[in-house]
């Protein structure tokens, strides 16, 4: 019983801290997502048993716990160094608590963040965080874990470049 308790309160806490991190982007943005999915244990096991035949899905939903997906469309209002700020904060926040910043792109007035606990082709704990000036940004965040192998079949539906996992070799 403790042991439920402990992982209830574990979830919670999980899920209060994702909450307040896209208020304070909300914030920031000055707009709330227009696609927000949000996918717990529950529809997460349901996903599992109706997938049950693809081996692809079953692959990459095997070790979800929860998925949230927030994409976000700007305007040129949105202050590009505010942006660049937060995700800098972010990222070492992340940093913090032992998660990795796996990928990082800046190119102009866009980024790419990629984050998690590595260990071996493992991740865990992963954030994807995608920002174009002016057009949109997406954050997914992820609790369980996940093969680097599979990981472009996570991302390949929200319009994330992950080719760039080919290429390369964690530091393992």
């Amino acid at each position: 019983m403790k042991n439920i308790m402990a992982m209830m309160f574990l979830s919670l806490v999980s899920v209060n801290s994702w909450a307040d991190d896209f208020k304070a982007l909300e914030s920031i943005l000055g707009t709330e997502a227009k696609v927000k999915i949000t996918l717990g244990p529950g529809v997460l096991g349901m996903a599992r048993m109706f997938t049950k035949d693809d081996q692809e899905a079953q692959a990459v939903l095997s070790g979800l716990k929860d998925l949230s997906i927030n994409v976000y469309e700007l305007n040129d209002a949105v202050d590009v160094d505010d942006i660049g700020d937060w995700m800098s904060d972010k990222v070492r926040s992340l940093a913090k608590h032992g998660v990795e910043e796996i990928i990082k792109v800046v190119e102009g007035d866009e980024r790419v963040h990629i984050m998690a606990k590595v260990d071996g082709m493992i991740l865990s704990d992963l954030s994807i965080m995608v920002f174009e000036a002016g057009d949109e940004f997406v954050y997914i965040k992820l609790d369980g874990e996940i093969d680097v192998a599979h990981l472009k079949d996570l991302t390949a539906n929200f319009d994330v470049d992950v080719d760039v996992l080919e290429t390369i070799s964690l530091n393992l």
